[in-house]
């Protein structure tokens, strides 16, 4: 009876999809190496990555104005010159190709879910701390 139950429980646990959140650090860029705590080093072959943190591509649009300066609320922490050597005040720019070089490197600390069986892992985030937040390279 025991052991019917103990199924029953693994039947009903199984049934929610529990996935288990994890914080990683990367040990090697290429290939690919997550260090989640000592006894546990993932190789690329258990890790699916988010696509917004490797090398991909983005068909965009821009449709720009230059003004003398941005105010605080548009753009940064504060009002930025915006003078151009090319003279123009307005363009648009339809369907552009934009490269995202955002890849994993050396150093990044990580998000990760286990997937239910702990065979795969998918990596959502890049994170920091909060007292990392407004620091900057």
């Amino acid at each position: 009876m025991y052991d019917n139950v103990k199924k029953a429980a693994v039947k009903a646990v199984m049934a929610t999809n529990p996935v288990n959140v994890l914080y990683g650090a990367v040990e090697n860029a290429k290939p690919l190496e997550i260090r989640v705590h000592e006894k546990l080093k993932l190789t690329e072959e258990f890790l699916d990555i988010a696509e917004h943190l490797t090398r991909h591509e983005r068909i965009i649009s821009v449709d720009y104005e230059n003004p003398k300066t941005w105010p605080d609320s548009v753009i940064g922490d504060a009002a930025k010159d915006t003078s151009s050597s090319e003279g123009y005040t307005k363009y648009n720019l339809k369907y552009a190709k934009m490269v995202f070089e955002n890849g994993l490197k050396k150093g990044d600390k990580v998000v990760l879910l286990r997937v239910q069986g702990g065979h795969r892992f998918l990596v959502i985030d890049r994170y920091k701390r909060g007292e990392e937040v407004w620091s900057y390279q």
